[in-house]
């Protein structure tokens, strides 16, 4: 080991959750991953690296994430980079129809 004092935190728990939920087909867009309070926001932002506040602002504009941000929250919920990527489309979709109907 050439970093004996480098510790890795271990991965919350609620990763795991979420991939179950995904791959079951219960979570089916981004923004549901929140809402069903599977995981904190907060969390998902720290493990991105990004402040909450920057994580939020895509979350409103999901088309603004990076295959970047898309390929790392893969990683991070240890799922298929497609599943990622279906998700964020399925955001853009459902917040194109909302703002049809305004």
């Amino acid at each position: 080991m050439p970093y004996p004092f480098l510790c890795v935190m271990p991965r919350d728990e609620r990763y795991k959750n979420v991939k179950n939920l995904i791959e079951s087909g219960r979570i089916v867009s981004l923004r549901d991953m929140f809402t069903s309070k599977a995981i904190p926001k907060t969390v998902v932002a720290k493990d991105l690296g990004m402040h909450h506040t920057t994580f939020n602002k895509l979350l409103a504009a999901p088309q603004r994430f990076t295959f970047e941000n898309a390929f790392h929250m893969a990683s991070l919920f240890d799922t298929d980079k497609k599943n990622i990527l279906q998700l964020i489309y399925m955001q853009c979709e459902e917040d194109q129809k909302k703002s049809k109907k305004k």
